[in-house]
């Protein structure tokens, strides 16, 4: 499987995807998004694509980085398809200087929750981009990106790991 840039070529790809992996809603919001994406990703195993990935990276100080829209064929899921896609976006993020990366899941969406966990996004409240950032601008962005019912998770690259169950408590 190899991960690369999107290219007009791969539309009708893109657009036979979002419509097998969203409803109506989203596979239209998926398609036309794809002019303002970066990174903006597909997967392909040499012969076909299989996913593709829109990001947005807001410019800030930090920058962050949010994952729009994953989607992966029917008949390629769970095969590693948007797992690499998500680890490719969280690498290119980061180059740019993000420190965070959020995404917006449906809360019924269970492989899509397992794939996110599993790449250390931890569920927060919307209210967090405010305390986080206090950019007016990207609160007003986000609440429009996200929708009621839509769980948002956050990966945050500076957190340290989880301490280990193994550690001994340090005294006070």
């Amino acid at each position: 499987m190899r991960i690369r840039d999107a290219t007009v070529a791969d539309r009708a790809a893109i657009l036979r995807i979002a419509r097998a992996s969203f409803d109506r809603v989203y596979a239209f919001f998926a398609v036309r998004g794809t002019r303002h994406a970066w990174p903006f990703l597909v997967a392909e195993d040499g012969t076909s694509i299989e996913g593709f990935l829109e990001g947005i990276l807001f410019r800030g100080t930090p920058p962050i980085g949010y994952v729009y829209f994953v989607a992966v064929d029917p008949r390629a899921r769970g095969l590693g398809s948007g797992r690499a896609l998500v680890q490719e976006s969280l690498r290119l993020f980061r180059s740019r200087g993000a420190n965070r990366v959020f995404a917006a899941v449906t809360e019924d969406n269970d492989p899509s929750m397992h794939l996110f966990a599993s790449l250390a996004f931890e569920r927060v409240a919307r209210r967090v981009l405010w305390r986080w950032y206090r950019w007016r601008g990207l609160s007003v962005q986000m609440r429009m990106l996200l929708a009621p019912h839509e769980v948002l998770l956050v990966r945050t690259f500076t957190d340290l790991p989880p301490a280990s169950t193994q550690e001994v408590p340090r005294a006070s």
